[in-house]
C-alpha cells in the first residue's frame, strides 16, 4: 500500500500542465483579447506552474492593422473604484506609466448643469501603490500600447476575421478563416465586441437588449486648444429637458460629443464614414436643435465636427452568460454594456487578466472557466446595472434631476473625505 501511495504521487507530480503543447485560438485583437496575451506570459512567469511545452497563442483580428481607420477618435475611461479596475490591471502588468504619459487632460469624470457648471466631481478613491484613480486615454492609444507588449510567441494575423466556429465532439474547436481554410484548437477564446458573430453562430440565444437611449456622436477637427472645461475634466452634463450631453478629450487637440435622450424605440444606426452629406446636415441640425439647451462648449464642439466622424448609435447590453467546453467569450462579447458607465474596456482588461490567471493555476479547462466566470458574471452585472441607473440619471427632468444631483453630491462628499483622509 505504501509502495503505491508512494508510485501514484510520483505519477501525479510529474504529470503534465493540462495546456501543454495545447493551440489557443483568440478571435479578436481588441483590448480584452490583447491583455489576456499579455497577462498569460506575465503570470506564468511569475508562478511556479510549469506548463512545458506552452501553449500557442495565435490572434486573429478583422482590422487591417493596429493603425486601421475606424475608432481612432473614441477615447476611454481607466478607473481604480470596484465597478472597474482597469487601473489595477495596467499597474499588474506594468504598463500604468506608460498609459499615465500618453493620457488626456483631464483624471476625473465631472457631472455638469446644462451650462456646464460643474455640479459634482466624481473621483474614485486611491488604491494603495497606484499614482492615479482614473484617467482618459484615447482608445487607439491604448490598444497601441498593449500590442506593442505582446509576447513575441503570440503570432497576431490582421485583417483576418474569423468568420464561424464548430464546436467538435472531441472537445475541440474548428474555426473558419476568411480564406475558406479550417484551424482546430483546443482552447477557443471569443472576444470579437458586441456585436459578436461568433456569439450569434455558437450561443444564438443570448443576444443585445435595448437601454433605453439613443445616442449622436461627434468629434471635432483639430483645435488649436481643448476649450474649457475639457483642458481640465470631461464628463456629461443634465439637461433637465430629457437630453444628456457628453464631452471629452479625443486627444490633446480634439474632442468627443455626445448628445443623447430616451426613447421605447430603438434607431436606425449610423456608423461614422457611411452617411451621405444630405443626411450629415439633417443629423448635424437635429444635434443642434437637441442641444439648444446646453452652453459652451458644446455648439463649437458640434460646429468643429470632423463630419466623417458622425455616427449614431443606440445603447445596449447584454446579459452575462456562463461558458461551457472549449469556447470562453470574453468583453463585450459576454458581457456588453451601454457606453454611459464608461466600463467597457476596464471589464475586457479584468476578464482577459482574471481568464489568463485561472487557465494558469486551475487543474483543469473545466474548473479554470468556471473560475473565471465566478468573476466575471458579478461584477459585469452590476457594471450593467450602474450603466441603466446612469442612462435614468443623466436624463432626468424636474424633481427627479434634483433628488439624483443631491444624492451624487453626497456619495461624492463621502468618498472625498475619504480620498483626503489617504493622502
Amino acid at each position: 500500500m505504501y509502495l503505491y501511495f508512494i508510485s501514484n504521487r510520483m505519477t501525479t507530480s510529474e504529470e503534465k500542465h493540462y495546456l501543454s503543447g495545447k493551440k489557443i485560438i483568440v478571435s479578436g485583437g481588441g483590448i480584452g483579447g490583447i491583455t489576456f496575451c499579455i497577462a498569460f506570459q506575465q503570470l506564468l512567469e511569475k508562478s511556479n506552474v510549469v506548463i512545458d511545452p506552452p501553449p500557442s497563442i495565435i490572434v486573429y483580428e478583422r482590422d487591417t492593422s493596429i493603425d486601421a481607420i475606424g475608432r481612432e477618435g473614441y477615447s476611454l475611461s481607466l478607473r481604480s473604484d470596484p465597478f472597474s479596475g482597469g487601473i489595477q490591471i495596467l499597474h499588474k502588468l506594468g504598463l500604468l506609466d506608460e498609459i499615465m504619459e500618453e493620457s488626456n487632460p483631464g483624471k476625473h469624470f465631472t457631472l455638469f448643469n446644462y451650462d456646464f457648471s460643474p455640479l459634482v466631481q466624481i473621483r474614485p478613491p486611491p488604491v494603495e501603490d497606484i499614482p492615479v484613480s482614473s484617467l482618459r486615454i484615447a482608445r487607439s492609444k491604448l490598444r497601441e500600447i498593449l500590442v506593442k507588449n505582446v509576447p513575441s510567441s503570440v503570432q497576431i494575423h490582421w485583417n483576418c476575421a474569423i468568420q464561424s466556429a464548430k464546436e467538435l465532439d472531441n472537445g475541440n474547436v474548428l474555426v473558419e478563416l476568411p480564406d475558406g481554410s479550417q484551424e482546430e484548437c483546443h482552447l477557443f477564446i471569443v472576444a470579437d465586441g458586441s456585436n459578436s458573430c461568433i456569439r450569434r453562430i455558437l450561443r444564438p440565444d443570448h443576444q443585445l437588449r435595448f437601454a433605453g437611449a439613443v445616442s449622436i456622436v461627434g468629434r471635432t477637427h483639430a483645435l488649436d486648444t481643448l476649450p474649457s472645461p475639457l483642458n481640465k475634466t470631461f464628463g456629461g452634463a443634465i439637461g433637465g429637458d430629457g437630453h444628456f450631453a457628453f464631452i471629452a478629450p479625443s486627444d490633446r487637440t480634439s474632442a468627443l460629443w455626445s448628445i443623447s435622450y430616451l426613447t421605447d424605440t430603438p434607431r436606425e444606426a449610423k456608423s461614422a464614414g457611411t452617411i451621405n452629406d444630405q443626411e450629415l446636415d439633417r443629423i448635424l441640425d437635429e444635434a443642434k436643435e437637441r442641444t439648444k439647451i446646453f452652453g459652451e462648449p458644446l455648439p463649437t464642439l458640434i460646429k468643429e465636427t470632423l463630419r466623417s466622424s458622425v455616427a449614431i448609435f443606440n445603447a445596449k447590453d447584454l446579459v452575462p452568460f456562463r461558458n461551457t467546453g472549449s469556447v470562453v467569450f470574453i468583453g463585450d462579447a459576454q458581457h456588453a454594456m451601454s457606453p454611459f458607465a464608461g466600463n467597457g474596456a476596464n471589464m475586457a482588461m479584468m476578464d482577459g487578466y482574471q481568464l489568463a490567471d485561472q487557465l494558469i493555476h486551475s487543474k483543469d479547462l473545466t474548473g479554470a472557466v468556471s473560475n473565471y466566470d465566478d468573476l466575471s458574471i458579478p461584477r459585469s452585472t452590476n457594471a450593467i446595472q450602474m450603466s441603466r441607473r446612469t442612462i435614468n440619471i443623466g436624463h432626468s427632468q424636474g424633481i427627479w434631476k434634483f433628488m439624483y444631483v443631491t444624492m451624487l453630491k453626497m456619495m461624492a462628499w463621502y468618498f472625498d473625505l475619504n480620498y483626503k483622509a489617504d493622502e
